[in-house]
């Protein structure tokens, strides 16, 4: 067997010496074959025989079942595939401007795929299959591709699709690559083809470029880190790894891998973002980043873990087999409690990926069921009795999708929780679910991808506020959305004024600040200072997009924005609310919401309620008791007049125009044409200067009470706060950590700049402090309650932000 291996080898080295010597190779050619020569050596070592014993095992289940033979979409059958196919290898009816297209190239694998896969299954023979046409066209389309500059375009199609093709293809002809690798036939059109299914496969691996010292040899630990192209899902989420590997029969591949998908099961954080194994993926707070900072949960975060437990799982029982480390085990528990709060009642939350406005109202189950699912399944043994008992609980409440969880504390699945690094403030109840997505300079914003998904993504994380009852306010009126009114976001009026772009980063604030001080329980104090920026601003951005320089009406105008959560209230407070290009034309608002209209509205003051017309803006503001705004079934909202000038809302049906919102859009069809929307804002004028605003949302059942039973103690530049009628619950954001704050009872102060939350339980309290700036370098934060002052050791490492909590005798 040996023998016969390397007189393959030979075979191989001669076929390619003189391939490129007779054909005129260019660099990116002499590249690809070179990198093949480099990494193919299927000498068995003595020392690797089991693990080469492995592989063999593994390429033929390869052949047996197919290799992603699922994921192949080409729609044409075989017989009009065979037809296409001319004489040199091309499909005819791509026209030649289609032939060195990337995606082209691919689709033209996937073609080829779909034969090989006939084949495989026996719907196909070898005379109707392994044709000169055939042979040709892989070589022809292989030459194509490698003929590409090892540039940033070599990102998808180079890496991801063309490798994944080549490689099914290799897998459904194994028997005949066998009879090539092993020198038994002398068929050099096979031989030729089957060299070029490895070089494309190997791109995998090898793209793109990342002009480093990994591109060199990329079998080493140091390719699979710090850089967005090769980290999370871009790494083994959509990379056919494991299957390149066995095509080459590299054991020390598959050491790599074994290694890699073990240790990218792992948390980031803000404060570890240098010294994570991966600086995308889940995040110690239970979120997720992907594409930088994004808090992308549902995408990169997942599919890169996926990827990484797949492999794990498909080397149990091989001499790569590893247990789930205490790392792993943690990241896993750890996301799923996270990702429960992105999540609510069969409906993910919008705003989190970059097609959060194609229509699409079928709720599905939570996105991380398939790890979830994986873990129970197939790595039992490394979860002890208790947490095996909750994954089985969330299991099947995930299934279906209700996740309540309500056996567990608050704070774990129920209750408010702050995503330290993702600057998310959460309620989840089984009444209502709320989110406020905040900014600081520490995280992105969302991406856009104006020629494919998303085209607006413009406020997603200025100050973001949904409220959910259902799951299907915003997603289902998307499409008559006027995003410069986007619920909780201070910006200047004007979508009309908007470009779509492409935009990898987001939006972000200008400002180190952002922060929530949340025991778990019913209230929550939160704030950030916000002045947008691009994120693609940003030093290190690989990837900017089209966005740069565009859209002058995003920008200018500056805020501080708070947010109080007492029981089933929610208060917003704004403060140095300014317009710093007062030049440029719009009004400065701020929305409160701007939701689906699905029930009666009515305006409630004095205890009365008096229904509302459409298409008529009505004023909120009231010089005595709070006139609130109704829907039934809903929310109702109020404003608070002492801080708010003007404030209006409308009740207004829109005509939609889905396809500008999302490409994907544009092939669906019976989308609503007209959406009726609850739109409320305070208006601050066009040239405001440190204005302020304050309203209240009423998130629980029935009506809210007749008095607001929640006073402002404070709404400025410096502090911002507020405090219950009983004087059971205080809030305050500290935006200096200086100055006092004056309540009824006693004299507050913070040596910091930090989110403070203050509840009163019996004769004591429970007192919550969150770092605002994350500094790593700070130890503690001192709280004075009158003259007492209390020390709160700030967290180290991937907790560095979260909130600390003390229960205080006064």
């Amino acid at each position: 067997m040996i023998r016969l291996i390397k007189r393959s080898t030979l075979f191989v080295a001669l076929f390619t010496f003189f391939f490129l010597k007779g054909s005129g190779q260019s660099a990116e050619q002499k590249i690809a074959f070179s990198n093949y020569r480099k990494y193919y050596d299927p000498v068995v070592k003595p020392q690797e025989k089991n693990k080469q014993e492995t592989i063999l095992n593994f390429r033929e289940k390869y052949l047996k079942n197919g290799y992603h033979s699922y994921s192949l979409k080409v729609k044409e059958d075989n017989d009009f595939l065979f037809e296409q196919i001319n004489a040199d290898g091309a499909f005819i009816d791509f026209t030649e401007k289609q032939k060195n297209d990337p995606a082209i190239i691919a689709e033209a694998y996937n073609r080829l795929w779909k034969i090989a896969e006939a084949y495989r299954n026996g719907q196909a023979d070898s005379k109707q299959v392994l044709t000169k046409q055939f042979l040709k066209a892989i070589i022809y389309y292989g030459n194509k591709e490698i003929n590409r500059p090892n540039d940033w375009k070599r990102f998808h199609a180079s890496c991801f699709a063309a490798p994944t093709a080549a490689v099914a293809i290799y897998f459904c002809l194994l028997k005949e690559m066998d009879k090539v690798e092993e020198g038994k036939t002398d068929n050099k059109l096979l031989a030729e083809a089957c060299d070029m299914l490895k070089v494309i496969a190997l791109q995998a691996w090898t793209q793109p470029f990342r002009n480093d010292a990994t591109d060199n040899n990329v079998v080493q630990i140091e390719r699979f880190r710090n850089h967005v192209w090769w980290v999370g899902g871009n790494a083994l989420g959509y990379r056919p790894l494991l299957a390149v590997a066995c095509m080459y029969k590299s054991v020390p591949m598959i050491d790599l891998l074994a290694e890699v998908s073990s240790k990218g099961i792992s948390p980031t954080s803000q404060a570890t973002y240098n010294q994570s194994f991966w600086n995308e993926g889940f995040t110690a707070d239970g979120a997720g980043w992907g594409h930088g900072k994004q808090c992308l949960i549902w995408g990169y975060p997942i599919d890169g873990t996926s990827g990484a437990l797949s492999i794990l799982t498909a080397l149990q029982g091989t001499p790569w087999e590893k247990s789930l480390t205490p790392e792993n085990k943690e990241a896993f528990l750890n996301y799923f409690h996270g990702g429960n709060w992105y999540y609510y009642k069969g409906y993910i939350l919008p705003c989190l990926d970059r097609n959060s406005m194609s229509y699409n109202l079928s709720s599905r189950t939570i996105p991380f069921m398939g790890i979830l699912n994986s873990v129970l399944k197939d790595w039992r043994k490394d979860f002890s009795v208790s947490e095996l008992k909750e994954l089985e609980q969330l299991q099947t409440e995930g299934e279906s999708k209700n996740i309540r969880m309500s056996d567990y504390p608050e704070g774990v699945y129920n209750g408010t929780r702050w995503f330290y690094n993702n600057d998310d403030l959460v309620k989840k109840s089984n009444d209502y679910h709320l989110i406020v997505n905040m900014a600081s300079s520490r995280c992105d914003g969302l991406e856009s991808a104006s020629d494919f998904a998303d085209a607006y993504n413009f406020y997603t994380a200025d100050g973001l506020t949904l409220f959910e009852k259902d799951g299907r306010e915003y997603r289902s009126v998307f499409g008559g959305w006027d995003v410069t009114a986007s619920p909780g976001v201070t910006a200047r009026e004007g979508m009309e004024n908007l470009t779509p772009v492409t935009n990898w980063r987001g939006y972000t604030s200008k400002y180190n600040f952002a922060a929530a001080a949340t025991s778990g329980g019913a209230n929550s104090a939160a704030g950030f200072i916000f002045e947008k920026m691009n994120a693609s601003d940003n030093n290190g951005v690989n990837d900017k997009g089209d966005n740069i320089g565009k859209n002058p009406v995003l920008y200018g105008v500056k805020a501080y924005k708070s947010y109080f959560i007492v029981g089933d209230y929610l208060i917003a407070l704004g403060a140095g609310i300014t317009n710093l290009k007062p030049e440029m034309p719009g009004t400065i608002r701020t929305t409160i919401d701007q939701t689906a209209l699905g029930e009666k509205v009515y305006i409630i003051e004095n205890g009365i309620e008096k229904p509302v017309t459409l298409n008529k803006p009505i004023s909120l503001i009231s010089e005595t008791n709070p006139v609130w705004v109704k829907q039934q079934n809903k929310f109702s909202y109020t404003v608070l007049p002492e801080f708010s000038r003007q404030a209006l809302f409308v009740c207004e049906s829109k005509t939609t125009d889905w396809g500008k919102m999302n490409f994907t859009n544009k092939t669906k069809e019976n989308l609503p044409e007209q959406v009726n929307i609850l739109r409320l804002w305070i208006d601050h004028g066009q040239h405001p200067v440190n204005d302020t605003y304050g309203y209240a949302v009423y998130m629980g059942n029935g009506n809210p009470a007749p008095k607001l039973p929640v006073n402002v103690l404070k709404n400025d530049t410096t502090i911002q706060a507020i405090q219950s009628d009983d004087r059971k619950v205080t809030g305050a954001v500290f935006y200096t950590g200086k100055g006092n704050l004056e309540t009824p009872e006693f004299r507050l102060k913070a040596s910091a700049p930090c989110a403070v939350l203050l509840e009163k339980i019996d004769n004591t309290y429970e007192i919550t402090v969150t770092d605002a700036e994350m500094n790593q370098e700070l130890n503690e934060i001192i709280v004075s309650i009158n003259d007492k002052q209390i020390a709160f050791p700030m967290l180290k490492g991937k907790d560095c932000g979260k909130p600390v909590t003390k229960m205080i005798s006064l």
